[in-house]
């Protein structure tokens, strides 16, 4: 009896109770937001409701060390993200977890690249302006991002680095005071995922200079990419995807793909996505995880000439 109630147990149809997606920011974000998005169309393309559960801090490792000692069965999941999966890493020695071994990637679903901007007063109006500038007066101009150890301060770093380009880093606590101040002119320049920043470029309180990304988002196509500059291997802005635990059966793998790809691929999934600053960008398995890889190569150089640490 006892075997035969454990084969049914087994053989129960997934999922057959609510799914928890752990993320490690906080609500009403833009990766928040992205992240209901398409949970929430999951839902509607036949997985059970989805919960989010907002766990920030520690550069969203907190939420990935929850899902790594969950039960790989398909109901916690985690919110997998350049932060905790590709700069964590770099930024501390000991992480409660490891991003390959404990987990398995169910699949990539969206990609929001990050911008450099100039406050209009600046005067800088394009990236080689600004690469002018910077060489002209070093040490003059300070610039701003929503703070350190972020794909956003990572991304400036990078540019200083590689260009040689001597400005100070001044980070603040999240992208609104850090817009703010750039619009106020008491930082000439900034650097920021394009989603925070899209409403005040479109209105023209802030000058969009270059993007990451190997292509230009369809949210700024007029803004070159750092590639199309002549500035290659940069790293991309973040990427959003969701993992499972290690273990975690192919068959219930295989039924949360099906489902993200089929909303992604509905008309409506762009605008949504949009509203949060990201665009759809399916990739799924064995080839999400080999792109994670790469990702968190790029920011461990990223990290290294930047100095920052976790605390």
């Amino acid at each position: 009896m006892a075997t035969a109630a454990g084969l049914a147990f087994a053989q129960a149809p997934y999922p057959a109770r609510p799914i928890q997606v752990v993320v490690g920011f906080p609500g009403g974000g833009g990766l928040d937001v992205a992240t209901r998005v398409v949970t929430n169309g999951m839902a509607e393309e036949g997985v059970s409701p989805v919960v989010i559960v907002n766990r920030p801090g520690a550069s969203a490792t907190i939420a990935a060390a929850q899902v790594a000692r969950a039960a790989p069965d398909g109901y916690t999941l985690l919110l997998s993200s350049s932060a905790n999966m590709g700069i964590a890493p770099h930024l501390y020695p000991k992480l409660p977890y490891d991003p390959v071994a404990d987990f398995v990637a169910v699949a990539q679903f969206g990609v929001g690249q990050n911008v450099v901007y100039a406050s209009q007063a600046s005067g800088i109006r394009s990236f080689r302006d600004l690469q002018a500038r910077l060489r002209a007066e070093p040490g003059k101009f300070n610039y701003a991002s929503p703070g350190a150890g972020t794909t956003a301060h990572l991304t400036f770093e990078m540019i200083k680095a590689r260009e040689k380009l001597f400005v100070v880093h001044v980070p603040f606590r999240g992208s609104p005071a850090a817009i703010s101040a750039v619009i106020a002119n008491e930082l000439e320049i900034g650097v920021d995922a394009i989603g925070p920043t899209l409403s005040f470029v479109k209105s023209g309180r802030i000058v969009a200079l270059a993007q990451t990304g190997s292509r230009r988002s369809a949210l700024l196509p007029d803004v070159p990419t750092f590639e199309e500059l002549g500035l290659r291997g940069m790293p991309s802005g973040t990427y959003l995807g969701l993992s499972a635990p290690a273990q975690t059966p192919e068959p219930v793998l295989a039924a949360l793909r099906t489902s993200i790809k089929r909303f992604l691929a509905k008309p409506d999934a762009v605008a949504q996505l949009a509203l949060a600053g990201f665009e759809p960008a399916y990739v799924e398995g064995t080839a999400f995880s080999a792109a994670m890889r790469t990702d968190a190569a790029q920011w461990g150089t990223a990290v290294k000439y930047s100095g920052a640490t976790g605390n």
